[in-house]
């Protein structure tokens, strides 16, 4: 059983880097990525000198109560981010952005993308406020490279509206509201879209405007996946703290 549990800690951790380490070539480097391949060198070694480690009770003890809180917290945050609570009556759908590969939606931003198609298929009425400023590995804003692929969708113009200029979670609901006032739009007919693993902080930081907000939940590609929830898991971290 214990080389079972070696072959296998090994086997992830090295998943783990190797997946990592595609995702810094492929796409645009973030934190997340870094945490995974740390995470991964940690599970690797671990595996790799299980039965050389001094103070074993007291190591395994902490690695597998660290392992446990990561799963966890990533189960939270994946069970609220897929469990919808839409009516498809709000007034206002806020679309969060993400990275972008030069001017266009990355396959992540896509996919909000498609949930906000989605929503308003179902109720036209809606108005559709796409939020994200330009960041440093971008050429062009991403409301700008989001209300271009939502027009490619076929949804009207005179539906979106672009905020441009927020950077973080926390300014896209922020100036998303300042917008919503000046349209006397009603806070408390709102729906928030991202991707799953975000939902929990972004509808936190919505409701900390004075929204009332539902959440409209989209999925990530599989390589994604654990960069993602580390990530967000040291972004709530961060707001339980600071925010």
């Amino acid at each position: 059983m214990r080389k079972v549990i070696k072959i296998i800690l090994v086997l992830f951790g090295a998943l783990l880097l190797m997946n990592a380490a595609i995702l810094f070539i492929a796409t645009n480097f973030n934190l997340g990525i870094l945490v995974e391949a740390g995470l991964g060198a940690v599970i690797l070694c671990y595996g790799i000198f299980l039965d050389k480690l001094k103070g074993k009770k007291i190591i395994h003890a902490v690695f597998c109560t660290v392992l446990a809180v990561i799963t966890g917290f990533c189960t939270f945050l994946y069970a609220y981010g897929n469990i919808d609570n839409v009516d498809y009556t709000e007034k206002t759908v806020i679309v969060l952005g993400c990275g972008l590969s030069g001017d266009k939606v990355s396959n992540t931003l896509a996919k909000r993308l498609d949930e906000a198609v989605y929503y308003q298929e179902k109720n036209p009425d809606a108005v559709i406020i796409v939020s994200g400023g330009q960041g440093p590995q971008e050429e062009v804003s991403e409301a700008f490279a989001m209300k271009n692929y939502l027009l490619e969708k076929g949804i009207d113009e005179s539906r979106i509206i672009m905020e441009d200029k927020s950077t973080s979670t926390i300014t896209n609901l922020a100036f998303s509201h300042e917008i919503m006032k000046e349209k006397n739009l009603p806070d408390d007919s709102v729906v928030v879209v991202s991707n799953s693993y975000h939902l929990y902080r972004a509808v936190s930081y919505a409701k900390a405007e004075g929204l009332k907000a539902t959440h409209l939940g989209a999925d990530i590609r599989l390589s994604g996946f654990v960069s993602s929830y580390l990530r967000e898991i040291l972004a709530v971290a961060k707001m339980w703290v600071f925010d």
